[in-house]
């Protein structure tokens, strides 16, 4: 039985050197997502999910708790320095980041090598979101959250396969029983 399996939200410690290393890719990769050229109506990060590529490593790796803080840091540190996610939506994104880490932590305790389980947690992260703003309008009200979820997984497409690549790549390379039991 893996490490992971035992505690899901947290992992071997990461080193303020790891930290800050996941933490600078998170705002890099985010940051130049949102550089690129772009001519869409909506940001290109909609699309392609950056914030969660990094997010995904940190749980990967480190366990619930380091993944929140790269999760959570990062759409803050990119709105200071590219002005997106847009102020009104930052509160909304870090629900769904909440979620999203919440869900990976736990279908990697339940199943390690799992392929998808980023995908797969985006999607669960997204439609908790979307139900908790439903029903507390506080927290960004939608209307109607199955429609903004079938939207969103279509926008979100070519970023759910980045994740997926991500996913597979981590599995494959640092199978769970390498990476989680060096402590």
């Amino acid at each position: 039985m893996s490490h992971y399996a035992r505690a899901p939200f947290v992992l071997p410690r990461a080193s303020w050197r790891e930290t800050s290393i996941l933490l600078a890719v998170a705002w890099l990769v985010p940051g130049l997502v949102h550089l690129l050229p772009w001519a869409g109506s909506r940001p290109l990060g909609v699309y392609l999910l950056p914030v969660f590529w990094t997010t995904f490593l940190a749980v990967y790796f480190h366990g619930a708790v380091l993944g929140l803080l790269v999760g959570l840091v990062t759409p803050l540190i990119n709105l200071l320095f590219t002005g997106l996610p847009a102020l009104k939506n930052a509160g909304p994104m870090s629900l769904e980041i909440f979620f999203f880490v919440l869900v990976a932590a736990l279908l990697l305790g339940r199943r390690p090598g799992g392929r998808f389980t980023a995908p797969l947690a985006w999607v669960a992260g997204k439609a908790l979101a979307l139900m908790v703003q439903f029903f507390i309008p506080a927290l960004g009200a939608v209307d109607q959250p199955l429609p903004h979820l079938a939207r969103s997984v279509q926008n979100g497409v070519a970023g759910l396969a980045v994740l997926a690549v991500i996913n597979v790549l981590l599995v494959t390379s640092y199978p769970p029983a390498d990476a989680w039991e060096k402590e």
